[in-house]
């Protein structure tokens, strides 16, 4: 009786070491969901940013283009007209 009893117990002990593990892992996980929803709110406000510096270069980039072609038409122009 009594290997029974010593046997109930170390199942009773580690079932409850189990079940204290398992209640730390899932603090952690909660914890960890938490602070990937804070790093995935950052991310998109980065991305947004990122958007409007990316919008902001191609249309520098366009205008810087038009300028290239106008100016080099001019120049084309003006030696056309010497030569």
């Amino acid at each position: 009786m009594m290997k029974i009893d010593e046997y109930r117990e170390s199942v009773q002990s580690r079932l409850e070491e189990i079940t204290i593990v398992n209640a730390k892992q899932n603090s952690d996980l909660h914890s960890i969901s938490d602070l990937l929803g804070k790093i995935e709110k950052h991310l998109e406000t980065q991305n947004g940013r990122l958007r409007t510096v990316e919008q902001k270069s191609a249309r520098t980039d366009g205008i810087v283009g038009v300028f290239s072609i106008v100016f080099s038409a001019l120049i084309g122009w003006l030696f056309k007209i010497k030569g």
